[in-house]
């Protein structure tokens, strides 16, 4: 210290003589008077303390106070100065020497320091429920030094919560290390454990091996934890605790084992408990991704917020939102093998805002899409060259293919707004590509490009223009498909007045009312009738008719986009109500019965190839009888 003239050295020095963190400034004042004399001519750095002593020394105090180095009393006459590193720095040495040279003693304490911490300054930890919450909670700033309580009187410890909990832990793992080899009860201890942990003789052993010869190599077993890792731990500890237990003289070394294998034994709760928590966060992540494998496979941010577990729990539950976002954020960036990432941001053009969809399940989406749109467009396209027909009509697209591609292409956008928009996304075709290089390929349901071209638009949509006419065609009556008879006769309709009132009907078919029925009006009493016994016949106990046909809409028509949905309803009913209204015309003495709406409904799917690919054709058949049905019971 003489060789040293810096203020903050001579305070540490007075604090560690004193062992006390209150230096007077009496003592220090008259150190540095009688230093100056006799040191400055031999170390000149000593010279800044001759002259102006009291002056120079209240200049550096307020500097070393402004940088929390010491604390400065309020009456500085007679007063102290607070050295507030002095406990720190203190315990910094004391586990230093521990480390080194005293492994075999307990944890520094407040009586083998021989010191009083004040109550601002040391944090009390009574239990291990108290630990546990503090090293969950994560280090607080609001004390410097931890005071830890063990149970049994086995004494306290003192330690900074920059120690906890690994450089803690490795200490206590090296204290233990020197109990097993002091005592030399390595064997010892092995058999008590395999007892407790019958069939894992060979992991006990390894265990036991690697804290006598390697200890610190077992902290990273012990963070990241597991069930067999955790059982070791709670058995070993338990069993050092207990032997120390028995003994009536107990050395330093007993104690610091007891005292160690309790620390270890809180730590190894701690890391269970965040194994649990992470492995249920693992699985909540799991559960999303089979959330986001499952259709409609699109999914906005607010959808994936309300996904839950199996067992109806929240997913949010078990991760943060914060946590969910940088999920989502990773799984939709990171690419492996300079392929795409795995989670897909797509925008849908009925959407509006961002969707996500699993890169695995797009081809599954687009099956789905392409499955819908060739019903719908089918329809689409039947429905309008029907009523050209009927009006003794033509348009380009049904007597040339690539006018028939533009229609399908015109019509696709209009019907189909997502599939479309999924089509003309750039990343779709990467992935194909990149399915297409897999071992098991392109699904032939999703074969929709050739050598990097998208396929025509009537092979995307299975539909064939000759055939499409041919089926319209057959549709309706025999006069308007002739093109000469339709040719004549649609002239002298254009010459007529009667054209503007079929264009009337055609339209209020548009506009989806229902079709009036034209019958005599002394028959419509028979025919509503007639109609009332079979509605008695059919709807089953317990149900209205517009209950039951709604219930039979939900089983026969499975199309995602609501509006595609009600149009394919519309053009089914359209097709009905046309079908009865040629048979009426066609038997006038027409009387419904039973097998008559049985062999009209068949007939109405069997003569359509969109209505035949329908999966629940039962149940289309079924409402198709029942809307027959229906459209009776109200006749005109």
């Amino acid at each position: 210290m003489a060789h040293d003239p810096d203020l903050y050295s001579i305070l540490v020095s007075f604090a560690n003589k004193n062992n006390s963190p209150n230096v007077k400034i009496s003592a220090v004042l008259d150190y540095l008077e009688k230093s100056a004399k006799k040191y400055s001519a031999e170390y000149p750095l000593w010279r800044k303390w001759e002259q102006d002593t009291g002056v120079q020394f209240w200049s550096e105090i307020s500097a070393l106070a402004e940088e929390g180095k010491c604390e400065v009393p309020s009456d500085p006459k007679n007063g102290q100065i607070f050295i507030s590193s002095f406990y720190i720095e203190k315990l910094i040495g004391a586990y230093k020497s521990i480390e080194e040279q005293h492994i075999d003693l307990p944890f520094p304490s407040e009586e083998s320091l021989k010191i009083i911490l004040p109550d601002n300054v040391a944090k009390r930890l009574n239990s291990d429920y108290d630990l546990l919450i503090y090293l969950a909670e994560g280090k607080s700033n609001d004390t410097s030094i931890l005071r830890i309580h063990f149970p049994e009187n086995f004494g306290s410890a003192l330690v900074l919560p920059e120690l906890l909990p690994r450089k803690f832990t490795e200490i206590a793992l090296k204290k233990l290390q020197n109990y097993l080899r002091r005592y030399g009860n390595k064997e010892y201890a092995y058999h008590k454990l395999v007892s407790l942990l019958q069939g894992k003789e060979a992991y006990i052993k390894d265990q036991l091996e690697l804290i006598t010869a390697k200890p610190l190599e077992v902290y990273g077993a012990l963070e990241e934890s597991g069930d067999l890792i955790y059982t070791f731990w709670a058995s070993f500890c338990s069993l050092v605790k207990n032997d120390i237990k028995k003994k009536h003289d107990r050395l330093s070394l007993d104690i610091a084992a007891f005292q160690s294998a309790h620390i270890i034994e809180v730590i190894n709760g701690h890391y269970k408990a965040m194994y649990i928590k992470r492995r249920e966060k693992d699985m909540a992540f799991k559960n999303l991704e089979s959330c986001l494998a499952k259709p409609p496979y699109l999914y906005s941010m607010d959808d994936i917020i309300k996904f839950v577990s199996p067992s109806g729990t929240p997913l949010l539950n078990q991760y943060t939102t914060t946590e969910l976002e940088e999920w989502v954020k990773r799984q939709s960036t990171e690419t492996k093998n300079n392929e795409l990432p795995v989670l897909l941001i797509m925008k849908g053009s009925s959407r509006g805002d961002h969707s996500f969809i699993m890169k695995d399940k797009m081809l599954a989406l687009c099956a789905r899409f392409l499955n819908d749109a060739r019903f719908l467009i089918k329809n689409k396209v039947t429905k309008q060259w029907s009523r050209l027909l009927l009006d003794f009509k033509k348009e380009p697209a049904m007597a040339d293919d690539l006018e028939f591609e533009k229609l399908l292409l015109r019509t696709a956008e209009k019907t189909c707004p997502d599939l479309m928009s999924l089509l003309a996304d750039p990343k779709f075709s990467v992935v194909y590509q990149e399915m297409e290089r897999k071992e098991n390929g392109v699904p032939a349901a999703v074969k929709i490009y050739n050598r990097g071209k998208l396929l025509p638009y009537s092979s995307l949509f299975l539909v064939k223009r000759k055939d499409l006419l041919m089926d319209v065609r057959f549709t309706i009556p025999l006069w308007y498909s002739v093109p000469l008879l339709s040719s004549i006769i649609g002239f002298f309709m254009r010459m007529s007045k009667g054209k503007k009132a079929s264009k009337h009907a055609i339209a209020g078919d548009e506009a989806g009312g229902e079709q009036e029925i034209l019958t005599e009006k002394g028959r419509a009493g028979e025919i509503k009738a007639a109609a009332s016994e079979i509605e008695f016949d059919i709807l089953p106990a317990g149900y209205t008719l517009d209950l039951y046909l709604k219930e039979l809409e939900d089983r026969w028509t499975h199309l995602l986009d609501k509006k595609a949905r009600d149009n394919f309803i519309h053009d089914v009913n359209f097709l009905v109500k046309d079908s009865l209204k040629r048979n009426m015309k066609l038997q006038k003495q027409f009387k419904p019965t039973r097998e008559l709406v049985k062999q009209m409904a068949d007939s109405i799917v069997i003569h359509n190839k969109t209505l035949t690919s329908i999966k629940s054709r039962d149940a289309l058949v079924s409402y198709i009888e029942l809307y027959l049905v229906k459209l009776l019971l109200n006749p005109r």
